[in-house]
């Protein structure tokens, strides 16, 4: 029993260990910078006059049929 109980806390710290390391590198880029390339996320916003459009250009914004760009 004392030799489970062992292996269980053993696992546990090496867990939060590899949780925290994880959690202290930068987000990944999707594309390298020197290319030039962006991804924007897939969202979606409804502009005043009702139509609906998504994130777009090199800076991910959205942009209304009006010119209204917000981020």
């Amino acid at each position: 029993m004392a030799q489970t109980l062992k292996w269980i806390c053993l696992m546990l710290v090496y867990s939060l260990c590899a949780c925290t390391k994880t959690a202290d590198k930068p987000p990944m880029q999707i594309a390298p910078p020197d290319r030039g390339e962006v991804m924007c996320t897939q969202e979606v916003m409804q502009c005043p006059d009702g139509s609906w459009v998504g994130r777009s250009g090199p800076k991910c914004e959205f942009v209304c049929p009006a010119g209204d760009a917000r981020k």
